[in-house]
C-alpha cells in the first residue's frame, strides 16, 4: 500500500508532503530483520494482520456477567505493543533508507549503557553526517543552528488513530530529552538534535516525520536538569523549535 508521508518542524510545524511510501509485507517483514528490537517471527504476517487486512480475532463470548460491573469483557484479542513497536521501528528504519540514502550500516539500535538503564531512550542513532539531507529543506526556517551532529537520535511511534499518534509524539519528545540529558556533558552539541518517526497505520494512514532543532541550545541544556534530577520533562518546548 502507498501511505501518504508527511514532514514537519517540530511537533507543531506546517507539514510538507512527500511522495508516499510503499510499505507491503514484504519490505516491512525484511526490514525488521534488523530494523526491529523485539525478537518477533513472522513479521510480515503481523503487519498484513494488524494494518494491511486489520483483522482481529474475537475471543468467546461468556454469559453471565454483571451488565453494571466496572470492568467490560474484552470482545478480541488486542494488538501487541511489542508487534507494533518493531512496525513502528521498521518503517522509520525504511524512511531512513528511501528518503535520507542511510545505510543499514547507518541505523544502530541504543539502550543506555549503566548507570543509565533506568533511563527512556530512542530506538536508533541514525548517522546523517554533518549536512542536512535535502528533503528537510522546505521546512528549514532562518535562524536554525545547522549543521548538527554526525549521529542523530531517532524515536519511532506507530500507534492505530492520528489522535494516539499526537500522544506518542509528546511521548518520544520525552525520550529523546532524556537522550540529551545524558549527552550535556559529553557531547553538548546534539543536544536538541533528532526526529520522530509517527505511522498512524487505521485508516486515514500517514507516516510523518518530526524534525526536532534547537532554538536554545544552551538554556535546554539547563532545563534538562530538572529532567535529570527528579524524572520530570521540565519546560522544554521553549528552547526547541515548533514544539
Amino acid at each position: 500500500m502507498n501511505v501518504p508521508v508527511r514532514i514537519q518542524l517540530g511537533t507543531r510545524g506546517p507539514l510538507r508532503p512527500l511522495a508516499p511510501i510503499w510499505l507491503d509485507v514484504g519490505s516491512v517483514g525484511a526490514a525488521s530483520s534488523w530494523a526491529g528490537s523485539y525478537h518477533v517471527l513472522s513479521m510480515g504476517r503481523h503487519y498484513d494482520d494488524y494494518v494491511v487486512s486489520s483483522r482481529t480475532i474475537g475471543l468467546p463470548r461468556i454469559a453471565g456477567l454483571p451488565p453494571a460491573h466496572p470492568y467490560e469483557r474484552l470482545a478480541g484479542k488486542i494488538r501487541a505493543a511489542g508487534v507494533t513497536g518493531n512496525i513502528g521501528e521498521a518503517i522509520a528504519a525504511i524512511f531512513a533508507r528511501r528518503y535520507l540514502g542511510a545505510g543499514i550500516g547507518d541505523i544502530a539500535h541504543i539502550r543506555p549503557r549503566r548507570p543509565f538503564r533506568r533511563r527512556k531512550s530512542p530506538d536508533y542513532l541514525i548517522r546523517l553526517g554533518p549536512l542536512m539531507p535535502g528533503i528537510f529543506a522546505p521546512i528549514i526556517i532562518p535562524g536554525v543552528s545547522l549543521p548538527g551532529p554526525d549521529w542523530w537520535p531517532v524515536e519511532s511511534k506507530a500507534r492505530s488513530t492520528g489522535a494516539g499518534s499526537e500522544a506518542a509524539r509528546r511521548d518520544a519528545l520525552l525520550q529523546l530529552a532524556n537522550y540529551w540529558s545524558i549527552m550535556a556533558s559529553p557531547q553538548p552539541d546534539a543536544v536538541g538534535f533528532g526526529a520522530i518517526v509517527a505511522f498512524t497505520y487505521q485508516p486515514p494512514r500517514e507516516v510523518r516525520v518530526s524534525l526536532i532543532l534547537p532554538r536554545n541550545q544552551v538554556g535546554l541544556t539547563q532545563a534538562l536538569r530538572k529532567l535529570r534530577d527528579d524524572g520530570a520533562a521540565g519546560e522544554l518546548r521553549a528552547y526547541l523549535h515548533a514544539c
